[in-house]
């Protein structure tokens, strides 16, 4: 029998990286921009711009990176809110003539980054040019959950990832299931929602429950919460 010479294994991964047009390089970073109509608590219904970067994939995974950060502008009142993956916000509202953002806070590296809020979420109000933190007993207490969390779809279907003008009804579509874990745990305000289950661990607790590796970390952190704002600040809404 005629033996095969054996094929080094870095050839086979040059070879498919050639063809794959991936040798010495990772797939590129990608943008999901679009504009989503919003409801208030007082009913009225605005538009506002948002944009995600998702960061690099590379080989041989391919597959969509993590949301670097989340970006939302509101043109006429010059608003810009641009926080670390992770910080994902649920609701924005305007009452009073004052804007406010609500972010919940739920994983163990988060809830340690931000002292382990009792309700599980972080609150914020828009004042002279930039987002000031709040307290819980601070945010309009009709405020509901209404931006859409369902953002990045899977690798390979990225024609379903939310583009041009989002409407409240095309929200309703595509955040089934929250809406269904929403109707399970009996919300009936969004800004509270999240005190009602576990929440976050008392931050003094933080360096024996810590267990994943972005929160290993984070053990040696001072105790005062850390910025959640993404360190680029420049507007990129509409690039």
């Amino acid at each position: 029998m005629r033996k095969l010479n054996a094929v080094p294994t870095s050839l086979i991964l040059t070879a498919v990286m050639a063809a794959t047009g991936c040798a010495g390089v990772s797939v590129g970073s990608d943008h999901i921009r679009w504009t989503e109509e919003v409801k208030l608590s007082d009913g009225s219904v605005i538009q506002i711009q948002r944009h995600v970067e998702l960061a690099e994939s590379g080989f041989p995974v391919q597959r969509r990176g993590f949301n670097k950060y989340y970006e939302i502008c509101y043109p006429p009142m010059g608003i810009h809110w641009k926080s670390r993956g992770g910080y994902q916000p649920d609701i924005f509202d305007i009452v009073e003539g004052k804007a406010y953002m609500h972010v919940p806070v739920t994983s163990q590296a988060e809830c340690y980054e931000q002292g382990s809020p009792e309700t599980g979420a972080i609150y914020f109000v828009w004042e002279n040019s930039q987002w000031r933190r709040i307290e819980h007993d601070e945010f309009p207490a009709r405020s509901e959950w209404n931006l859409l969390m369902s953002i990045k779809a899977a690798h390979g279907h990225e024609k379903n990832d939310p583009r041009g003008i989002i409407s409240l009804e095309d929200k309703e579509l595509r955040q089934t299931s929250a809406l269904l874990e929403q109707k399970r745990f009996g919300w009936i305000r969004v800004n509270e929602s999240y005190a009602r289950r576990d929440g976050c661990k008392p931050y003094g607790k933080g360096p024996s429950w810590c267990a994943d590796a972005k929160c290993t970390r984070l053990r040696d952190r001072p105790a005062e919460p850390i910025d959640i704002f993404y360190t680029d600040s420049s507007n990129t809404c509409l690039r």
